[in-house]
């Protein structure tokens, strides 16, 4: 798959997710309208006023809660951005204490780390076909033998400088898959979000019916306006998936000034 295709799918599959979000926000508009005018024909009929305070309550409560989710998924996502460049710092660091180690040994770390660094500099659009769960065995694996290396040498005093590195970079590592992979927004905070929405657009159809209005297009951009911010939430919370991912810039940068560098030195 080439990175155009890439990028298309990836504007697509948020296109697809704004379409839904739209399509259920209007249902629940058109519902709240048709309920609305079944009370406006009552003899009885409810008084808009009331139902102003509940739909402006109700609408704030979306507003609150969809800038908790939001900001969820941003925080996460600035998260993973960061540990990109941890991660690369940790790499360098093991790289440039590597020179502690004896001459054939730090050579054979410097190939290790090169390579490191190289398969973690991916580009999901350029590569989105890259199984991540390769890299990451692949990183683990090349993490094993640079701790045997390590621990060969152990008897050399300045080596625990390199180890620290090591661990540095181990942990590093470990906190990247895990934000990557496994910590997301929670499922129960997006259920909450999208009855939240639909109960602020049923809402606003039913005040709109009671009062009488017939222009439903002037509620078409608050509608969108909501879903698109909702969208983007859930792009933002889709690392690999979605327009949004994580610049992984900083790897990139690193694997090519160490792939200029001679081993051992």
């Amino acid at each position: 798959m080439t990175l155009s295709m890439a990028m298309t799918f990836a504007i697509a599959g948020f296109l697809l997710w704004l379409a839904g979000a739209v399509l259920i926000a209007w249902l629940a508009f058109s519902l709240g309208r048709w309920l609305g005018g079944r009370e406006a024909r009552r003899e009885d009929a409810e008084h808009e006023g009331p139902v102003g305070s509940v739909v402006a309550a109700t609408l704030a409560l979306l507003a609150f809660t969809l800038a908790i989710t939001f900001n969820m998924a941003h925080s996460k996502h600035n998260h993973r951005k960061e540990l990109v460049r941890e991660d690369a710092k940790a790499t360098r660091t093991a790289y440039d204490r590597a020179l502690l180690l004896p001459p054939d040994a730090a050579q054979r770390a410097h190939v290790l780390l090169a390579e490191y660094a190289r398969i973690r500099s991916f580009d999901t659009f350029a590569q989105p076909d890259l199984p991540l769960a390769e890299v990451v065995e692949r990183s683990e694996a090349i993490q094993r033998e640079l701790w045997r290396g390590a621990v060969e040498h152990r008897a050399h005093p300045q080596v625990r400088f390199y180890m620290d590195a090591l661990g540095n970079l181990t942990n590093t590592h470990a906190e990247r898959v895990t934000m990557g992979v496994y910590d997301h927004v929670p499922l129960a905070v997006w259920i909450c979000l999208v009855i939240v929405t639909a109960l602020g657009m049923l809402t606003m159809g039913y005040q709109s019916a009671l009062a009488g209005s017939r222009r439903t297009r002037a509620m078409i951009p608050l509608i969108v306006a909501f879903c698109v911010v909702l969208c983007m939430a859930v792009d933002l919370d889709r690392p690999q998936e979605g327009i949004l991912r994580v610049d992984q810039g900083p790897m990139k940068r690193l694997a090519a000034a160490l792939s200029d560098l001679p081993p051992g030195l």
